[in-house]
C-alpha cells in the first residue's frame, strides 16, 4: 500500500529545479538588457556631451580671433589718428581711413555679437557645465 506523506520524488525535485533555473535565467536576462541599455544611453549622452564641447570651443576659438582682430584694427585706427595730429596724414586720408575702419569694425561686432548669442544660447557660458549637471565632471 501506497504511503499517504507527500514526499518529493525524485522528478518532482529536478522539475522544481529546472523551474528555479528558469526563474534565474530570465531575471539575469531582464538585469542584462537593463545594464545594455542604461550604458548605450550613457555613452549617447557622452558622445553628446563631447560635440557640444566642440562645438562650444569652435565659438570661443572664433570669438576671441575676432575680438583679436577687432583690437588690431582699432590698434590702426588710433595710430592713424596720432599720424593725423602729428601732421604726417591729411584730414581726407583719415577720414577715408576711419571710414573704412568704421565699416569693418561694425560688421565685425555684428559677427562676434551673433557668435556670442549662439554661445549663450547653447549654455557654453554657464558657470556649471553640462558634465557638472550631470555630476560626471572629473
Amino acid at each position: 500500500m501506497k504511503s499517504c506523506s507527500k514526499q518529493p520524488t525524485q522528478k518532482s525535485t529536478q522539475l522544481m529545479q529546472i523551474c528555479r533555473l528558469k526563474q534565474w535565467s530570465l531575471f539575469f536576462l531582464c538585469l542584462l538588457s537593463v545594464l545594455c541599455v542604461r550604458i548605450s544611453t550613457l555613452k549617447a549622452q557622452e558622445e553628446s556631451l563631447k560635440a557640444w564641447e566642440a562645438q562650444c570651443q569652435e565659438y570661443f576659438v572664433e570669438i576671441m580671433e575676432i575680438q583679436k582682430f577687432r583690437q588690431m584694427l582699432q590698434y590702426g585706427a588710433d595710430e592713424m589718428m596720432r599720424r593725423y595730429e602729428r601732421g604726417n596724414l591729411t584730414k581726407k586720408e583719415l577720414d577715408s581711413t576711419l571710414a573704412v575702419w568704421h565699416t569693418t569694425e561694425s560688421e565685425l561686432r555684428q559677427k562676434v555679437t551673433k557668435i556670442y548669442d549662439t554661445a549663450y544660447t547653447e549654455k557654453c557660458f554657464e558657470n556649471e557645465s553640462k558634465r557638472t549637471e550631470r555630476r560626471d565632471a572629473p
